[in-house]
């Protein structure tokens, strides 16, 4: 029982830290443990739970069985270890692609040379997380390692199977695309270096000769699909196809000779393209931002003007003068701020106490708010991180006062701000106590929310996570520093 316990925690405390897999399926995960601990299936084997890190893009384990009836190849904990992609392809590739990856060949966290093979957990139509079923080469493969280095008796072991037919002088070997050329079956017959260069970049250790379609696929394509819709006629729904495969972006084109009885397909390697496309969407979401505020200052600008104008021979004329500039200081600090900020590194704290201050001065006449605010004054930054959780926590506590107390008693809202470092991580916290919201839904017509999505995941690589009920709204933010 403490077994499944402590098992059950690691689990949740992982996916908390760096997932964002709901409690719903990190339960579903629990389950999924529970069974492979009792499972008489693979007893001859490692058997592990792995997730995916939202923050790095590699797997990491959560849950290990070892071996019932044999030694287990590990001596240390895996448990909370990365899994990498240059040395097990398989587990990522089934999470990404939610495709089985079958005896793909790796190297454990020990340098261990194991076999893997790695199946897709899914829960509701979503791969969460993949179980992975590990052994050694076997004793077949030995004669064909030296013990004394494991890197060189791969690559003698690569070059012993290799396929001899192999198109060596090929023009197709001076082509940058990958070209693979498959047969009737789907097993791959040749491919030319770029191919194979590719492929070791992704993770695959040993050759890919010989290797099923659905063993190399980078997407959810499989042969089955190409032959079914041949069949049909249908050669659109494969022939040509955009891939998202870790960090690179491909543009796949698949050609069908059924009279040859083969399949050819080519990726070309389109990552550098799409860079551009994102900084170039970077650029846009950021002269909306600028949009954003212009029009906001705009707005209160004229609404302050004319409260003065309507004022102005009355006895609190130079109150509300005082007030207004004081609104119009506030929001130009912020701008100005921003404007400023340069390449030199700065404390988060300073920057946002800043923002936090002009807020709480802006809407002081309008709302009473009780702030609760805890930021580590040991978290320096780059100037670019600074400014751009600026702008996100501006938007997040400028919703809080805009929408989040609707309706409220007077003196009972409370929003609570924490910004603190766990090692390498960045973690903020903003809490309200307000009526809450529906976020995928607001976040579809609100600009604001649409900035901080996009801020967070593509100039901070990190997630956000939003829990909003009657009892108020939750917003975590944890990025990598």
């Amino acid at each position: 029982m403490s077994d499944i316990l402590n098992f059950e925690e690691n689990i949740l405390e992982i996916c908390e830290k760096y997932t964002k897999l709901t409690m719903g399926e990190i339960e579903f995960l629990n389950i999924e443990a529970r069974r492979i601990m009792n499972d008489e299936k693979n007893l001859d084997k490692d058997v592990f739970i792995d997730v995916r890190n939202v923050l790095t893009g590699e797997a990491i384990v959560v849950c290990h069985r070892k071996p019932c009836n044999q030694e287990s190849l590990y001596k240390e904990k895996v448990v909370g270890k990365v899994a990498y992609r240059r040395d097990e392809p398989g587990p990522l590739r089934t999470l990404e692609t939610s495709q089985t990856s079958v005896d793909l060949y790796a190297r454990s966290q020990e340098g261990v040379l194991i076999k893997q093979t790695s199946y897709p957990i899914r829960y509701k139509n979503k791969t969460i997380a993949v179980l992975i079923a590990e052994e050694d080469f076997g004793t077949d493969l030995k004669p064909h390692l030296a013990n004394s280095n494991q890197c060189d008796s791969l690559k003698e072991f690569e070059l012993g199977h290799e396929d001899l037919r192999f198109f060596e002088k090929s023009i197709t070997n001076y082509i940058d695309d990958s070209i693979l050329i498959f047969n009737k079956n789907g097993i791959l017959l040749h491919h030319n270096k770029a191919a194979e260069h590719y492929y070791k970049e992704f993770g695959y250790l040993n050759s890919i000769d010989g290797l099923h379609f659905n063993n190399l696929s980078l997407d959810l394509l499989t042969f089955e699909h190409i032959s079914n819709s041949v069949e049909k006629g249908d050669y659109e729904s494969f022939r040509y196809r955009e891939i998202k495969f870790g960090e690179y972006y491909f543009k796949s084109k698949i050609v069908v000779l059924p009279n040859k009885g083969i399949v050819i397909q080519t990726i070309k390697d389109v990552t550098d393209e799409k860079i551009k496309e994102s900084l170039v969407k970077e650029e846009l979401v950021a002269i909306q931002e600028i949009h954003h505020r212009v029009k906001n200052n705009l707005q209160t600008v004229v609404s302050l003007l004319r409260l003065q104008s309507r004022r102005v021979s009355s006895s609190e004329a130079k109150k509300a003068l005082d007030e207004s500039v004081n609104r119009v200081l506030s929001i130009a600090a912020t701008h100005e701020l921003l404007s400023k900020q340069k390449e030199d590194d700065v404390q988060l704290k300073m920057v946002l106490n800043s923002v936090i201050f002009n807020l709480s001065r802006f809407y002081s006449n309008n709302l009473e708010v009780n702030l609760q605010i805890n930021i580590d004054e040991a978290i320096v930054l780059t100037s670019n991180k600074a400014v751009t959780i600026a702008l996100v926590m501006n938007e997040l506590i400028q919703n809080c006062y805009d929408h989040a107390f609707v309706g409220k008693e007077i003196g009972s809202s409370k929003i609570n701000i924490e910004v603190k470092q766990e090692k390498e991580l960045i973690l903020i916290f903003v809490k309200d106590n307000g009526i809450g919201f529906d976020f995928d839904k607001i976040t579809q017509h609100n600009l604001g929310l649409q900035i901080v999505t996009s801020f967070v995941e593509s100039k901070l690589n990190g997630m956000i996570v939003v829990n909003s009920d009657e009892s108020g709204t939750r917003t975590k933010i944890i990025f990598k520093n």
